[in-house]
């Protein structure tokens, strides 16, 4: 069996799996139905706009301060700038400069959100056309399992003040990518396989992914609606250390560009509370598996970056 049927596979298990624990299905007594109800319950309170909620306080669905704002640096272990690739506002997912960053959220509503961070290059010289200015998300995202989620997020190379002679834009929205996903925790099977701890978890998700426009570096042309699936799990502890990764599957493989991800991983510490300090490792470098080719500059542990965030108290 081929990585790629493999991977097919994969994620048609997963398709199953979270189609069972969606509908209900499978034994009986294998089924408590308090969980059965939390599916329903989740599934049911995705996209709610509980308007009653503005005129109340809520502790669950909207945040007692509905903007938050971060601060942060952001480190390459790599800047081999020669060795990325890409064109126009579309290209490598590696950073070539330490970057100081600015990031606020805005929850109006529920977990309705929009989301926006600005970036700042302390070598200017080495920014590449693809890496933003600033870059941008919204939509609907609920961290409950058992719950969907809608967003679209546009993460290529958006300018403050871009040269339009030189083929710079403000963004270009069409360019960004829709996301939609599917909570759920890892099957109670599993758990004894991955789980270190008892009080440890492991919450996963399974979506789809379009991009309207995309940019194709061997024909060096923009082409439309570029298609992907996504698995991924993220394994947390109570005392806040996590690691993550997520799988991706094209159904055509001619969409997948050098550096579109096989798969993304993370790890480190982290804390959304306000006032507290996070260290991430990330990696979302065009890695591949084992037995596929890999572009020059992309895939390996140093394509990653470290970064150090302060959520700013209010």
């Amino acid at each position: 069996m081929t990585s790629r049927r493999a991977i097919a596979a994969l994620f048609c298990a997963v398709l199953a799996t979270a189609g069972a624990r969606a509908w209900g299905a499978g034994i009986e007594d294998e089924r408590p139905q308090q969980e059965r109800g939390e599916v329903w319950k989740g599934i049911m309170s995705s996209f709610d706009l509980p308007f009653g909620d503005l005129l109340k306080e809520s502790a669950d669905a909207t945040p007692e301060h509905p903007l938050s704002v971060s601060v942060g640096l952001d480190y390459p272990l790599q800047s081999n700038v020669s060795a990325q690739s890409g064109l126009q506002s579309q290209g490598a997912n590696t950073l070539t400069s330490p970057t100081a960053v600015v990031n606020l959220r805005y929850n109006p509503l529920s977990y309705w959100f929009f989301n926006f961070t600005a970036r700042r290059y302390f070598l200017p010289d080495r920014q590449q056309p693809w890496n933003p200015d600033f870059t941008y998300a919204f939509g609907y995202d609920d961290w409950h399992p058992y719950t969907l989620s809608l967003i679209y997020g546009n993460y290529g190379g958006n300018r403050f003040s871009p040269d339009y002679g030189r083929g710079e834009a403000r963004t270009r929205f069409n360019q960004g990518t829709l996301s939609y996903a599917f909570k759920f925790p890892m099957p109670k099977l599993l758990e004894p396989l991955f789980l270190i701890d008892e009080k440890d978890q492991v919450n996963c998700s399974v979506g789809a992914n379009v991009t309207p426009r995309y940019t194709d570096l061997k024909t060096l042309s923009l082409k439309a609606y570029k298609k992907s699936l996504a698995l991924g799990c993220r394994y947390t502890t109570p005392e806040n250390w996590y690691a993550n990764i997520t799988l991706f599957y094209f159904p055509n493989r001619e969409q997948q560009q050098p550096w579109d991800p096989d798969f993304t991983y993370g790890f480190g510490y982290f804390d959304w509370h306000p006032g507290t300090i996070s260290v991430q490792y990330n990696n979302y470098s065009g890695n591949r598996f084992p037995g596929r080719e890999t572009a020059p500059g992309q895939g390996g542990f140093r394509n990653g970056s470290i970064s150090i965030t302060w959520s700013i108290p209010w």
